[in-house]
């Protein structure tokens, strides 16, 4: 991927600190609004553990994360421990929730700052 590429994904999803995740699996289609955080262009989104979206994700891992700024579809992955740079494992849920992060795939950015026209950037 062309660096700057890579730059304008990491520069978007920086200030990004709730989003909705929307899965589909055996728990049927789910839409809920997580906190997050990304990650050199990554996103972690806290997902309390009795959430159906993690049954979803273990058995079809594809999603759709948006804001009102972007919209992203990803590969998601529920990890073991949230890893130890990221501020989502000091929140005060943070025990009785899983991280999840999702790869990007492809990320659609909403026109703004002079910008008339919506963005894509595919990552794959």
């Amino acid at each position: 991927m062309l660096d700057h590429l890579k730059q304008r994904i990491v520069d978007t999803l920086a200030a990004t600190r709730s989003a909705t995740l929307a899965t589909s699996g055996p728990a049927d289609l789910q839409a809920n609004v997580f906190p997050c955080e990304a990650a050199d262009g990554v996103l972690f989104a806290l997902v309390p553990r009795t959430s159906d979206h993690l049954l979803n994700i273990e058995n079809h891992p594809a999603v759709v994360v948006s804001t009102e700024e972007w919209q992203m579809r990803g590969a998601a992955e529920i990890l073991a421990a949230c890893p130890p740079e990221l501020a989502l494992g000091t929140r005060e849920d943070a025990s009785w929730c899983s991280v999840v992060r999702i790869a990007p795939e492809r990320l659609h950015i909403a026109p703004g700052g002079g910008v008339l026209y919506y963005e894509t950037i595919d990552i794959i």
